[in-house]
């Protein structure tokens, strides 16, 4: 029998972790890209958190923020930025299944559906 030790499974779900959060960058800057839209800036927020700047071409920017799971925080800190005028729409893409639905003028998606978001980015942004 093989002892593994609680520092190793810790280690080994930190890797995990990070190399999610990796792959759903990826996944969310892919389909942006995709979509005719430029993703202008990837901002870290927090651990596991990342904001990303979007630009459709003739439309003012929007801002996605991915994460595992949505915090409350993270509606408010969306919404502060559309009050500060830095965007003008926000969304938030998650990973986990059971998420919070807060209703309100930022829209929350699941990873598996970035591609329904990116379409729709890119079809606000046309003329």
């Amino acid at each position: 029998m093989r002892c593994i030790s609680p520092r190793s499974i810790l280690d080994n779900r930190l890797t995990q972790s990070g190399q999610k959060a990796l792959n759903g960058n990826r996944i969310i800057r892919d389909a942006i890209t995709n979509a005719g839209c430029h993703c202008t800036a990837v901002v870290a927020e927090r651990a596991g958190v990342w904001d990303f700047a979007v630009n459709a071409p003739a439309r003012a920017a929007a801002v996605v923020r991915y994460v595992e799971k949505i915090r409350t925080e993270d509606y408010f800190q969306l919404k502060t930025m559309l009050t500060e005028g830095d965007f003008t729409r926000a969304f938030i893409v998650y990973t986990a299944e059971d998420q919070p639905h807060l209703s309100g003028e930022i829209e929350a998606y699941p990873l598996s559906r970035i591609d329904e978001l990116a379409a729709l980015l890119a079809k606000e942004s046309a003329p």
